[in-house]
């Protein structure tokens, strides 16, 4: 019941790692925008972002059961809007204002990424076209969010690229030319993992139905149960998703790792 409309297509959707503990400070933001041409008049469904539902929806069931972060922290969006993006950041900011420190906060994000004229990336909300960047949400702005606050870690994962490539198509208007975005800096206890470099797109896996970075995330969830280290998972992903990446879609993409200076010589032995 919990995952009505995932595809269940792949063996990452199936056999999810329980953990026997409950973490009652852990809470979770997940956005999984997909159905951009549903919300915006002349858009193609080319646009649309393949299986970031089922991203979404799947990685709700790994925080859950794997990582143990309780059904009540966990705030699920599907096709979230801009007013319904800024509004779920806005909250976790206030979640973690009020939890003196001892929250452990993790935003996920699958959807389309875009730069602004100024090469600023922006998350595109399922409401706004290529043309209007500036009106989605500034990755600079979340950040600052996340991180004005004290908290045990913040772990933001976002499977998108913030080019103007994408697993679909361009959005309306968007310019053809692929850009490189500016590097953002990261503050506090915060850690980003993100599914692609520069100005390489993020694509999907057709044959499992998630993003290729996704996939692997959860992959590795699974064959570990989540007892793992943030070393042990970043080594994974790079070397996994940069090769079959090659093989699955004939293109590059190379994960990558953003963390802050307060952190660069502890956050490799996190534990998940």
């Amino acid at each position: 019941i919990e995952i009505t409309g995932a595809s269940l297509v792949s063996d990452i959707d199936r056999d999810i790692p329980k953990s026997d503990k409950t973490n009652p400070n852990r809470y979770a933001l997940i956005i999984g925008n997909e159905e951009y041409s549903k919300y915006q008049r002349g858009l193609q469904a080319e646009a649309n972002v393949s299986f970031a539902r089922n991203d979404a929806l799947i990685i709700k069931q790994y925080f859950e059961k794997t990582l143990g972060i309780p059904s009540s922290n966990i705030d699920l969006r599907i096709d979230a809007t801009s007013g319904e993006m800024s509004q779920a950041i806005d909250r976790l900011k206030r979640i973690i204002k009020n939890t003196n420190g001892e929250a452990e906060v993790f935003m996920y994000y699958a959807g389309h990424g875009l730069p602004s004229d100024d090469k600023e990336p922006y998350l595109i909300p399922v409401d706004v076209t290529g043309a209007n960047v500036t009106l989605g949400v500034k990755l600079s702005d979340m950040y600052s969010a996340l991180s004005v606050y004290p908290s045990k870690r913040v772990t933001v994962i976002l499977d998108a690229c913030f080019s103007g490539g994408a697993r679909g198509e361009r959005l309306l208007a968007m310019r053809g030319v692929k850009i490189t975005p500016n590097q953002q800096r990261i503050k506090g206890n915060m850690l980003v993992l993100t599914a692609s470099s520069g100005d390489q797109p993020s694509l999907p896996f057709q044959q499992q139905q998630h993003g290729i970075f996704t996939y692997y995330l959860l992959k590795k969830l699974q064959q570990t149960g989540g007892n793992l280290t943030y070393g042990e998972l970043t080594n994974y992903l790079v070397r996994e998703v940069s090769l079959q990446s090659v093989l699955v879609n004939d293109k590059e993409q190379n994960p990558k790792v953003l963390f802050s200076d307060d952190i660069e010589s502890v956050w490799t032995n996190w534990k998940f």
